[in-house]
Order: C-alpha cells, then sequence, then structure tokens
C-alpha cells in the first residue's frame, strides 16, 4: 500500500493517521478505492450486514444463479434511464399542445361568428340596393334609412369586409388542424415518456428483488465461515457458544444478531474478505495499525472516527 495525504506518503500494510485531521472519505479517495466497496470503509454507521457479508462472499469467489440475470437487469435499467432522460418530462409540452388547442378553437368559433355577422350584413346590403334600383330605376339610390348598420356602407365595402373575415376564418381552421396534429404528437411522446418511467420502475423493482435474494442467499452460504472470523475478531464469540451457531432454531441467519452489532459484523465481513485492497478503519477497536491488518487480514489505515 502506498498513500500520499496531508503531505506525507505511508507505505506498508498499515498506517496510522489518527493523529492526522483527514476522515473515512479522504482517506479512501486518496487511494483511490471504489466508493460503491461496502467493505473499503469501517465506520460507527455501517451499510446493512447482509449487503457486506455478500461483498465477502463474493470476495472469496462465491457466485449466484442470479448473476447472470442481474448483470442482464442492469444493462436493461441504465438502458432505461436514457430512455426517460431522451424523452424529458413531457407534461409541459402536453398542457402548451392542449392550450394551443383551445386557443385554436375559441378563435374559430370567433371568427366563424363574425363571417356569419358579415355574410348577413352583405346580403342585406345587396338587397337593399336591389330595392334602391327597382323603385328608382333613372335616377341614383335612394338615401339610406337613418340607424341601421348600412347606412354609409356599400355592398362592395360589406364584400370586402366578409372576404377578409373569411379569410381569417380559414387561417384559424388551418391552425386548428395544426394544434390538433402537435397535441397528437405531444401525447404520444407523453405516452411514450410514461411508458418508459414505467418501464424503468420495473426493472429497477426487478433488480432490487434480485439484488436482495442474492445477497441473502451469498450471506447464508458464508455463515459459518463468517462465525469463524467474529471468534477470531472476538474469542467471547465462539461457535460452541450461545452464539455459536449461526443459524437460529428456524434457520434464518442474522449476522448483526450472531455479532452483537453492525460494526462487529462489518469487520468480520472483512476479515472474511481477506483483501487486497486497503480497508479505511474509523472506529475505535484496534490499538495499534499493524494490529489491525493482521486481525483483519488486509492492509489496513487508522483514522479517527467521524
Amino acid at each position: 500500500m502506498r498513500l500520499r495525504i496531508a503531505g506525507r506518503t505511508y507505505r506498508g500494510r498499515a498506517a496510522d493517521l489518527r493523529g492526522v485531521d483527514v476522515g473515512p472519505g479522504d482517506v479512501r479517495e486518496a487511494l483511490g478505492l471504489d466508493p460503491e466497496d461496502v467493505l473499503a470503509t469501517a465506520t460507527p454507521d455501517p451499510p446493512a450486514a447482509t449487503r457486506v457479508l455478500a461483498a465477502a462472499a463474493r470476495a472469496r469467489g462465491h457466485t449466484h444463479p442470479h448473476d447472470d440475470e442481474i448483470r442482464r437487469l442492469r444493462a436493461a435499467a441504465a438502458e432505461a434511464d436514457a430512455t426517460v432522460a431522451a424523452a424529458g418530462d413531457a407534461t409541459g409540452a402536453l398542457a402548451s399542445a392542449r392550450e394551443r388547442v383551445a386557443e385554436a378553437a375559441a378563435d374559430v368559433d370567433r371568427l366563424r361568428n363574425r363571417a356569419a355577422t358579415l355574410r348577413g350584413r352583405l346580403r342585406e346590403r345587396r338587397e337593399r340596393d336591389d330595392a334602391d334600383i327597382e323603385h328608382h330605376p333613372g335616377g341614383g339610390p335612394a338615401a339610406s334609412t337613418p340607424g341601421t348598420p348600412t347606412d354609409r356602407e356599400t355592398a362592395g365595402d360589406a364584400a370586402a369586409a366578409y372576404a377578409s373575415a373569411t379569410r381569417a376564418l380559414t387561417e384559424a381552421e388551418t391552425e386548428r388542424v395544426a394544434a390538433r396534429q402537435a397535441l397528437a404528437r405531444a401525447s404520444e411522446r407523453a405516452r411514450r415518456a410514461r411508458d418508459a418511467r414505467e418501464r424503468r420502475l420495473r426493472l429497477r423493482d426487478a433488480l432490487v428483488n434480485r439484488r436482495r435474494e442474492a445477497r441473502t442467499d451469498l450471506a447464508r452460504a458464508v455463515a459459518p465461515a463468517f462465525a469463524d472470523a467474529l471468534a477470531a475478531l472476538d474469542p467471547g464469540i465462539s461457535r460452541d457458544g450461545d452464539r455459536g451457531d449461526p443459524f437460529d432454531d428456524g434457520g434464518r441467519f442474522d449476522p448483526v444478531d450472531l455479532a452483537g452489532d453492525p460494526v462487529s459484523a462489518h469487520l468480520a465481513a472483512v476479515r472474511l474478505a481477506e483483501r487486497d485492497d486497503p480497508v479505511v478503519v474509523g472506529v475505535p477497536r484496534f490499538g495499534a495499525a499493524g494490529r489491525a491488518a493482521r486481525r483483519l487480514r488486509s492492509p489496513v489505515v487508522l483514522v479517527s472516527s467521524p
């Protein structure tokens, strides 16, 4: 082991940094240890005992029938993560598309009513013009009756207004079609995003279940060796004593119950693994770094408890 930290370099299988202002995380990073390695750091708040014991079992070469399925599920879950990320959050786009459709529909209704009104005015203007021609065949048009909506409006004016309204209505109807198509596309994207999230959730649940089953089985597989490791760390725990049998009367195995506390269970799992990589120990269980390395059967760096 070679450790460079706080301006000093440490070599060998054991280093005592309890007088140095560094924490377990600092040392783990300096050593380049995997942050997901549950056996790399021993602290007063260890991971679940079954998890660390399963890691120790794998360090000793144990495998599990679920391993291929776990790899497949892990790859599928990663692919699902990418799909969900690519789909993004379609909620906002869907809401905007719905609002666009509503606005387009309101515009069509408004412009249709306006076109109908102007069509009526055009028809009235033409009818009045025809009546004027009949009553005054040789002269100009009669004066309009005051108070009507077409007092100053000619038939040409009314026709131009109606034509403009119909063009606006046509444009609004085209926009409504486009808005409905956009809504259909947004709805489909939202459906795909929802399906992707649901698929990711199913894959994650399946992965969690398979990992839990594998960890439980792997922990049980090394239960006798774990009991031996406990006895080596704490001679008061013997397989022939009250807590010696790793399995209870119902055949269940609880590493913490057997060890007496989570930290002892964690340290026994570290000893069981016989690691080549260092272990950062931040619990006051060992007087000297060399003794800790011998008892844990691993390179050790002692640090003050966090």
